[in-house]
């Protein structure tokens, strides 16, 4: 059997499990999963078998700025620890044939020790989220023990295009397959059919005061006709907008996103590859001081000054669609874990 960790943090590595689960499926391979918070039941409304036992702290964001990475760092160490020994009791009860972690370390890390068939995805292969010196000093240390991790690891699995060499393969981007059409997607939500339409993005990770005001009074000052904005993700008080429709968490939010004219959102590898995947067109505004989410956001051309942009780039990019990517990586992935089992 297959154990999958996840990292809870946000819905991210939730939505790509998924992603790889389902074609796991497929091949008659059910995984189970090994996760905490709400990506517990999130992989579950998906019919997984999963294991509630990881711990990991979610960076602090203020006014659109990452805080306190030493404390988080400290806070992912202790998780860590804790989830350590509750990982060991399911490896040792179930005798997976193969672990699997989407940067999700303890499950790995045991699979390591014990000699067992192991991968490990990510697409964040470097660290960078301290400022200070204290958290530079930190970071030193994390950064030491996390390269020595991929040089150990059997397969290191990218989720995104490159050249293989030694133990790293590049898998392409994995996004979820798009399920329904875009009118059957935006009746489902009960939003009109023929409008323009603008998604901000946080299904996962809430809704991000930051963005959300700034996205809103773009938003009132550039459509003023018929179009609509839906935002996905909790937190704040209602807009008060009958042109604007709050949706809460969407578990298929890729549906959302393929049925928009354009997507905003903070700049998360999962939401940027499900727009780009569809040929939706997406404005990436990163949190400051978030390495992976800066990187993200410089590939596509944003950074964070972009925020005072909205206007400007609401009026440049909304309905102007690209060529769909139809990424495969999912598939790719599932095919490559399926060849590390055991012939039966």
């Amino acid at each position: 059997m297959i154990l999958y960790g996840v990292s809870p943090i946000g819905f991210g590595h939730a939505s790509r499990a998924v992603a790889i689960g389902l074609k796991l499926r497929e091949k008659s391979l059910e995984p189970e999963f090994a996760t905490g918070g709400p990506a517990v039941e999130f992989l579950k409304s998906y019919g997984f078998k999963v294991h509630d036992v990881v711990h990991e702290p979610v960076p602090v964001e203020s006014d659109g700025e990452m805080k306190g990475a030493t404390l988080w760092y400290l806070r992912y160490s202790l998780g860590y620890r804790s989830t350590r020994r509750r990982m060991a009791e399911i490896v040792d009860k179930l005798a997976p044939k193969l672990v699997v972690g989407d940067e999700e370390f303890a499950s790995v890390s045991l699979a390591m020790q014990k000699g067992i068939q192991h991968a490990l995805i990510s697409d964040e292969l470097q660290l960078g989220f301290a400022k200070s010196a204290v958290a530079k000093w930190v970071e030193a240390f994390a950064s030491r023990w996390y390269a020595d991790f991929q040089l150990k690891v059997f397969h290191l699995l990218i989720p995104s295009f490159g050249t293989d060499t030694g133990n790293i393969h590049y898998m392409t981007p994995v996004t979820r397959d798009v399920t329904e059409s875009s009118g059957a997607t935006r009746v489902e939500h009960g939003l009109p059919v023929d409008s323009p339409m603008i998604l901000l993005s946080s299904s996962g990770s809430g809704r991000k005061p930051f963005l959300l005001h700034k996205s809103v009074e773009a938003f009132r000052k550039v459509c003023t006709h018929s179009e609509v904005l839906v935002t996905t993700g909790v937190g704040g008080p209602p807009i008060g907008d009958e042109r604007v429709r709050e949706l809460g968490i969407v578990r298929d939010n890729q549906n959302l996103v393929a049925a928009s004219d354009l997507v905003i959102s903070t700049a998360g590898r999962s939401t940027i590859d499900e727009a780009v995947g569809s040929g939706t067109p997406i404005i990436a505004i990163p949190i400051r001081n978030h390495a992976e989410q800066e990187r993200n956001a410089a590939e596509l051309g944003f950074t964070f000054r972009d925020l005072d942009r909205l206007e400007e780039l609401i009026r440049k990019l909304l309905g102007k669609r690209t060529e769909p990517a139809n990424y495969a990586g999912a598939q790719k992935t599932a095919d490559y874990l399926a060849s590390l089992l055991p012939a039966s």
